[in-house]
């Protein structure tokens, strides 16, 4: 398989199908993983190297997203917060609160008494985007294809 067919069924196509079937907290727990697994497009190791999620999450975040998402880079705050807490804990941590547009009047990334909203359809968006972008460079040649274990 492609990696562009890789990010469209595993990243694009399963976050769409859980958010719409309402799965809020398994979305969250996907893109937050999905990010790295961006990042390791966009690095020049192969897919399986150990010891490369802080940096592959944060390239990803520097190359992919928005500003905004850039900003919570500092002291690891983004890397640790959301993939960490979720993939560890499974818990959002104390810094963070996940919520939906429909249940929520605060805006994506605003903080509120001192945690940060995360709103789930927000980040999709964004993490959409990036797949988009990362599927558009590999098409274009400007990163190469990388091998991977699937089943």
């Amino acid at each position: 398989m492609k990696n562009e067919e890789f990010i469209q069924l595993r990243l694009l196509n399963e976050s769409k199908k859980l958010l719409e079937a309402g799965f809020i907290f398994p979305t969250f727990l996907l893109v937050s993983q999905g990010i790295e697994t961006l990042g390791a497009f966009l690095d020049n190791k192969p897919i399986a190297v150990k010891a490369q999620s802080k940096k592959r999450f944060h390239l990803a975040i520097e190359e992919l997203f928005p500003v905004e998402y850039k900003e919570l880079k500092a002291n690891d705050w983004l890397y640790k917060q959301l993939r960490c807490n979720l993939s560890h804990m499974c818990s959002t941590g104390a810094f963070i609160i996940f919520s939906s547009q429909k249940e929520s009047t605060h805006t994506h990334l605003e903080v509120l008494n001192g945690k940060r909203v995360f709103l789930v359809e927000s980040l999709v968006h964004d993490f959409h985007k990036a797949c988009f972008r990362v599927i558009a460079l590999l098409e274009k040649g400007e990163i190469k294809q990388k091998a991977m274990a699937l089943s």
